[in-house]
């Protein structure tokens, strides 16, 4: 009798074993994605989600990668080099109109950062008549510079009477030379670079030049999604579960991002992250819940493309996007 109760504790406690490590390798999805850029604050809501454990807490292990631009990380989710993405919605509209299968499940920053950046003692404040004899940097390389042509079509600004030159990734050392008078990027960055550096610059947005497009967005390859529905939901959920929880506990998602970057720029770290948190706010995200989207968005985006000549065609955005792992 007792050799039947120990063969039978015994076997019971095998298939316990068993279940367990059965249940742990179910656990254990090891998801990849690519951001946008090299680490930065922008970026401090995904390392508090690890660190919080919000990922774990749906069964996944991230494998979190920087970027090298939005462009690339589109290409790359879209050759099923990463699972996910981060990067600006632009480039992944074009992507998808090139044929790459991409599927944006959130749009978290739902503002344009775009801006004309210049020193607060040169003031720019009439743009056909304080940029008159001056240099301006463009980053030729960057979607910025296109959304500076628009600008320049939709204000009928005589390109003929202010100079431009190439500046791609280098705006605030030549503000601060005084090799330019005012420069062509994302205030998050370029401007409050220059501000961390000590200098005194101001900037206009372009979203308040009419130029209001969806920026970064968390998106995947729509094959993947299709074959693993549940892994995107619990993938976007934790995702946008840290940016909820950093926007109400910003200097807990700060110390997350330094921790894990100790050699950053914390000066610029912690003026960064608050002015990016706030580009997650809109009318309609305040209507139903961080990283919704709706076709009118999407489709001023594309008219916004297509203006600027990077589109040759309409493509249905509703291919493109869905709220429906947000639920």
């Amino acid at each position: 009798m007792l050799k039947s109760i120990k063969r039978y504790t015994t076997g019971a406690l095998s298939a316990a074993l068993l279940l367990g490590s059965s249940l742990a390798a179910l656990a254990a999805d090891t998801v990849s994605i690519r951001l946008d850029w090299a680490y930065g604050s922008e970026h401090a809501p995904i390392f508090l989600a690890i660190k919080k454990g919000f990922f774990a807490d749906e069964g996944i292990e991230v494998k979190l990668m920087p970027g090298e631009g939005s462009s690339v990380t589109a290409k790359l989710v879209g050759n099923r080099d990463a699972d996910f993405g981060y990067a600006t919605a632009d480039q992944i509209l074009i992507a998808a109109q090139r044929g790459l299968p991409l599927l944006t499940t959130a749009v978290i920053l739902q503002q344009n950062a775009t801006a004309l950046i210049f020193p607060k003692d040169k003031p720019i404040k009439d743009l056909k008549k304080d940029l008159a004899g001056k240099t301006v940097g463009v980053q030729l390389k960057s979607t910025t510079k296109l959304q500076w042509d628009k600008v320049k079509g939709d204000q009928k600004l005589d390109a003929t009477t202010f100079k431009e030159v190439p500046a791609d990734l280098a705006i605030v050392p030549l503000l601060s030379a005084g090799r330019i008078d005012a420069g062509i990027g994302y205030f998050f960055n370029d401007g409050l670079k220059a501000r961390a550096a000590g200098m005194d610059v101001d900037w206009i947005l372009f979203e308040d030049l009419g130029v209001k497009i969806y920026s970064t967005a968390l998106f995947t390859n729509s094959e993947f999604a299709q074959k693993n529905p549940d892994l995107v939901r619990r993938f976007t959920r934790a995702f946008v579960k840290g940016w909820i929880y950093a926007k109400a506990h910003e200097p807990e998602a700060l110390a997350a991002f330094i921790e894990a970057n100790p050699e950053t720029d914390k000066v610029y770290a912690k003026m960064k992250l608050p002015e990016v948190l706030r580009l997650t706010e809109s009318e309609d995200v305040s209507k139903t819940t961080m990283g919704h989207s709706t076709p009118e968005g999407w489709n001023s985006l594309q008219e916004t493309l297509l203006q600027m000549g990077v589109l040759p065609q309409k493509i249905d955005v509703g291919t493109i996007y869905t709220n429906d792992y947000l639920k």
